[in-house]
Order: structure tokens, then sequence, then C-alpha cells
């Protein structure tokens, strides 16, 4: 898809290679076709704890990975960023730290543009906690949400803006998002990321209790796939699905070809190769063990297909809405090496337990 796009702005006019998404108030200060510069603070960050080899009971355990079993390429001297701030500011500082071009994945699970706010409701024991959000959460709640779409579009296009300008060369960016705004941010990420770099929307469907009067039952998200370039890193061959256990049995499975040939496929023992709909992999609420009643926590499973397609150990993986740190979670029992961000000091908890948590078990997972 290649569109001539002829915007008029007084007596110039303006070409451009592709479709632009226009909200109330994108072109406040400067001229349509014109590229919006995104202001980049660098603001210092405050180291508030350094955790080398987690405290367990009676002492020290030993890092996950001992570093003669470290992945080829990581730096001795590396430290995983857990941080806790906007996360406008955060990738713009590390931008002016030097990180433009560094980070190898990112995967974000931004809001929806739902109306959520940042009140934390979970459990202590038998009782329900609300925790109210704090004034930097109020002000990023005006922010998003104040001026309705228009707000949470201009929200989006500075951060994704900031992602590209981190994201590796041959790097990857994944963005979940469900109907509420996945075809303004498609619109707006062929502008920011180029149209011939889109790879894949792959929809994440599941199933659960829902029965509506109106509308049929929404059961399936949506996931952005785009890469900085057109070479970059993608791992499909080693993921795989089973076949239906009627294929296995049988040992062979079939299709029928345009001229009515009947065409004998002999079944790979390694399973199918994933395609770009994702039926297999069960939300949250089925996968017990994983549980930290934290609302947008999504499984692991999930982010591990992602990391395993688009990263080798080693790399860096990003998620600047880190919610309860499953990107950060997996990443780590990967290989990988990681960097998150919430403004939620909440998530930030939540995700540091996990992240100890996970070195205290030795809890790893296989390529």
């Amino acid at each position: 898809m290649n569109v001539d796009v002829m915007l008029k702005e007084g007596m110039k006019m303006v070409n451009k290679k592709y479709v632009e998404l226009l909200w109330a108030g994108k072109y406040d200060k400067y001229e349509k076709g014109e590229k919006i510069p995104i202001e980049k603070p660098n603001l210092p960050f405050q180291v508030v704890e350094t955790v080398n080899k987690p405290r367990i009971k009676g002492g020290f355990t030993a890092p996950l990975f001992p570093e003669d079993q470290w992945p080829k390429d990581y730096p001795k001297d590396w430290k995983n960023l857990l941080i806790w701030g906007d996360n406008k500011l955060v990738m713009s500082s590390l931008i002016k730290q030097g990180w433009a071009g560094r980070i190898n994945l990112i995967y974000i699970d931004p809001p929806f543009y739902t109306g959520a706010d940042f009140t934390v409701r979970t459990k202590l024991g038998d009782e329900s906690i609300e925790k109210e959000p704090s004034i930097i959460e109020r002000r990023a709640y005006n922010d998003t949400w104040s001026g309705g779409i228009a707000s949470y579009l201009k929200y989006m296009y500075e951060r994704l803006g900031l992602m590209r300008e981190l994201l590796a060369e041959n790097g990857s960016i994944y963005v979940h998002l469900d109907w509420h705004v996945g075809h303004y941010v498609k619109v707006m990420m062929d502008e920011i990321f180029g149209y011939e770099n889109f790879r894949n929307e792959i929809v994440w469907s599941y199933t659960g209790a829902g029965q509506t009067p109106k509308y049929f039952p929404r059961k399936h998200d949506n996931i952005l796939w785009y890469t900085k370039n057109n070479d970059y890193v993608f791992n499909i061959e080693n993921l795989r699905v089973q076949y239906k256990k009627s294929n296995i049995a049988a040992g062979k499975t079939s299709f029928t070809g345009r001229k009515s040939e009947k065409y004998l496929l002999e079944l790979d023992q390694r399973g199918k190769i994933i395609e770009d709909w994702w039926a297999d992999i069960a939300t949250i609420g089925y996968v017990h063990s994983e549980i930290l009643d934290f609302t947008t926590q999504k499984p692991e499973a999930l982010l591990k297909r992602i990391i395993l397609a688009s990263s080798n150990p080693g790399d860096i993986v990003a998620d600047f809405f880190c919610g309860s740190g499953t990107t950060l979670a997996v990443a780590e029992k990967l290989g990988r090496r990681w960097v998150g961000c919430d403004l939620s000091k909440f998530a930030i908890q939540v995700t540091r337990k996990r992240l100890l948590d996970i070195h205290n078990s030795k809890e790893l997972m296989e390529e």
C-alpha cells in the first residue's frame, strides 16, 4: 500500500507517502505535515535499591544465572533496570543517556482507552483494600483521559515515537490492544514506524464466561507487531503448536488443491508452525499458579512466545507499562536482559517481589 496524501496548509502542499491519523490538537503548534518534535528532558535516575543477590531466610542465594552460565555477549557489568516513574520521562531520559538504538524488543500492554483509573484494588487476607491514586498518578490520569480520545492518542503518539528511537535496528515492537483503539493505533504506527515495517496483526483468542444481549461476546485481543527495519530477529522455526489429536493419530493430514487434487502431508513431529491467530494460550484466570490479583496481568506463555520469536539470549527486552511484571519475569527466565517501568508504585512492588521469587525458586524456562 503506497498512498499519496496531499495536505494543504495555506499555500503549502506537503506530499506524504502514508495515510495519517489526525486528532483534535495534534498540530496546535505546528503545520500539518511537519514532523512534531517530542520534548526529551534528561532526568537523573535515583537508585533506590541494587539487588545483586536476592535476600532469603538464612542469608543469600546465588543469582539465577551464575556468571559462567550467562548468555553469550551478556556484559558482566550489566544490571537490569526496574524504574518507577512516568514512562515518557523515563524513555526520554534513557535516550539522552545513550540508550537510543539499544533495545532489541519492546512489548507494551498500554491502557485500552477504557477510562480506567490508577486506583489499586487488592486483598490482604480476607479484607479488600482500595488505594487511591497518588498526585502523580492523578496528573497522569488527567493527561491521558481528560480530553477524550484526542488526549489518549496524543499520549500514545509521544510514547511510541520515543520507543522507535530506543529500538535497535534489528528490533521489534509488539503493542497489545483490543477493539477500543486498536484501529487508531495501527494507523498511528504506520506513520511512526512505516507501513512497510508492519509485520502482523496477531489475534490472541480466548474463551470464558460472558453473555451479551446486543453484540457477540468479545473474546480476543490484537497485538500489532512492527519492526524498525526490514532486517530483524525472527525465530519462527522452533515455535510450534501441537497438531490436533485426530491428525496425530492418523500420522498425516490432507487438503484439496484448486484442481481437486488431494495432497497428503507428513506431520512434522515438532508440531505446526505458529500462525497469526493464537487460540492455544489461556487467559491468566486459567493459570492459577501465576495469578497475582493484578487487573491487567497477562499469562507468561503469551510473553514467552513473543520473546522467543523476536529476541535472542542476552538481548535487551523492555516493557514501559510493566504492570505486574510478566514481560520482565519471562525475560529473566529466558536469559534476556530487561528494562521495565511503571507509574504505579504498587506495580513496581508487585514486580520486584515477583522477580525475587524467580531467583529464590530457580524457575527457568526452556527455549
